[in-house]
């Protein structure tokens, strides 16, 4: 039998199978193995200050549905620290997780405020802001930008 004939059998027939109909795929999300995460990040800031920064848990990336290849779903803790000379440490201790599918961007957005630690500088404040950086499956600590306002003459 040529393949040409196969070919209208099989379609005379509903496929290859005999009629029976394919099941369509799942309507929600699902997704594959997590990417964990340890990471501690340090930084040494201009004022004399350290920031550090510590990342534990999981993402798992999205695999199936409309959200397939685009969406991750994290489950994360953040610790930061900030210690300056002669002032009291500062700790702020925040989770990422529960969102449902996020684009990547979102997850470092949120990781990045959760990590942000506010302080009070001679009655102002003042925002030691991280930049970390989703990179494939990795996690990248880039940096801390200081944001204070300028004194006023």
């Amino acid at each position: 039998m040529a393949l040409a004939d196969t070919v209208s059998l099989l379609a005379q027939r509903g496929g290859p199978d005999g009629g029976s109909e394919v099941p369509p795929p799942p309507d929600g999300p699902r997704v594959s193995s997590d990417w964990s995460y340890d990471e501690l990040f340090t930084f040494a800031l201009d004022n004399g200050c350290w920031y550090s920064a510590s990342i534990r848990g999981t993402v798992r990336p999205i695999v199936a549905g409309r959200d397939a290849g685009q969406k991750v779903e994290p489950d994360l803790a953040v610790t930061a620290v900030l210690s300056c000379q002669g002032a009291p440490t500062v700790k702020v201790a925040e989770r990422v997780g529960g969102t449902g599918p996020i684009t990547r961007a979102q997850v470092e957005n949120l990781l990045e405020r959760r990590a942000s630690i506010l302080t009070d500088e001679a009655g102002k404040k003042c925002s030691y802001v991280p930049e970390i950086d989703l990179v494939g499956e990795g996690l990248v600590g880039a940096g801390v930008t200081y944001l204070c306002p300028l004194s006023r003459p």
